[in-house]
């Protein structure tokens, strides 16, 4: 029988037995105050109702802290959830601070990465790790620095380490979750459906819901083609996120859905679907966007200019600010590169837009 990781102790509810010993209340505080702060992907997805409205994600090797498109808001918004049911490493605070006196590096540790400062963090770990070498807690904590400083393997070989030094009948959720973000960062796919199946399915057998995880598993199952399971995936996390009235994650995983429907040949739904997302998310370019581009390969011209000038004239007037320059609010929309490879759109519905872009450029 493997426990997820969540024990928890100092006067809460444990909702599993635990096998590391004994934590530090204090410390614990610490770390659970740095793991429920604001995640990057909520305030990624509000913009889906503002003027920078876009619902892309990245797994390449570009700055994380300038795009807001990277793995660091999908992995924030796992980790969010993850904490609602169970402890992610940098929530939980299993490790033996006090009996070997790392307390106050782990505590700087955690401070600076919740300050972003995460080459400092990485070498405070660094030292942590060279003290207690044993200890599988601080291998997985670095190998979250690790992810989120885009060192994708440095990162699956922490969270290896810290698997083989847990007991058997152990299982980290954070861990898994993560594993499946740094390998989705390699573009290994399939390794990272198998962290994020595991993920989903240990959820699920201790009442744990997982609609991030269940997305970025159909992102995955998208990039080698198995569109259906993709669909599946989008379906659950967007029918979750709608239950618990996350608003923004469900226009984020419908949004999927919908993209996917007209990947699989079916746009009469595609079309149905894409057009509930942008009547739940006033703000949303992308869902506009894509309706362009489907009415425009339908031959209704007129209907997809309209579409189109909502998305890039009413919602995003492209000036920022009054007297500044005059942006173009759908650029990356006309990036076909962008479009598919970052925010991931079907092979399809690139090629409508594709199409859509240089047609119209003409007529």
């Amino acid at each position: 029988m493997a426990f997820a990781a969540v024990c928890r102790p100092c006067g809460s509810l444990e909702l599993r037995p635990c096998s590391r010993s004994r934590s530090s209340c204090r410390t614990q505080s610490l770390l659970k105050a740095a793991s429920v702060s604001k995640s990057k992907f909520e305030t990624f997805a509000a913009h889906q109702q503002d003027d920078s409205v876009h619902t892309g994600e990245e797994t390449r090797a570009t700055d994380l802290r300038a795009s807001k498109f990277g793995p660091l808001s999908r992995r924030e918004g796992m980790l969010t959830a993850l904490v609602a049911g169970v402890v992610s490493s940098f929530s939980s605070s299993d490790a033996r601070a006090d009996d070997i006196g790392t307390e106050e590096l782990q505590v700087e540790a955690i401070q600076a990465y919740r300050a972003r400062e995460l080459p400092q963090a990485l070498r405070l770990f660094d030292k942590i790790i060279a003290l207690d070498p044993e200890n599988p807690v601080w291998y997985e904590r670095r190998g979250q620095v690790q992810l989120d400083l885009k060192n994708f393997n440095e990162a699956i070989a922490d969270f290896n380490t810290a698997q083989k030094l847990s007991p058997p009948n152990y299982v980290s959720l954070g861990l898994l979750g993560n594993r499946g973000l740094s390998y989705e960062g390699l573009a290994l796919w399939r390794e990272a459906i198998q962290d994020y199946t595991l993920a989903i399915d240990l959820g699920e057998s201790i009442g744990a819901k997982e609609p991030y995880i269940l997305n970025s598993r159909g992102n995955c199952y998208a990039s080698i083609g198995e569109y259906q399971n993709a669909l599946d995936d989008f379906v659950r996390s967007s029918e979750v996120f709608r239950k618990i009235s996350n608003a923004n994650g469900y226009v984020y995983a419908a949004s999927n859905a919908a993209l996917t429907y007209a990947q699989l040949g079916d746009d009469d739904r595609a079309i149905k679907e894409m057009k509930a997302v942008a009547r739940r998310a006033s703000g949303s370019i992308d869902m506009r966007a894509a309706l362009a581009a489907m009415y425009w390969s339908r031959g209704d011209e007129k209907t997809a200019e309209e579409y189109w000038d909502w998305a890039c004239t009413k919602i995003n007037s492209g000036q920022l600010q009054e007297n500044g320059p005059v942006l173009d609010g759908c650029t990356l929309y006309r990036d076909m590169d962008w479009l598919g490879r970052i925010r991931r759109w079907p092979p399809v519905m690139v090629a409508k837009m594709d199409a859509f872009v240089k047609l119209r450029s003409v007529v």
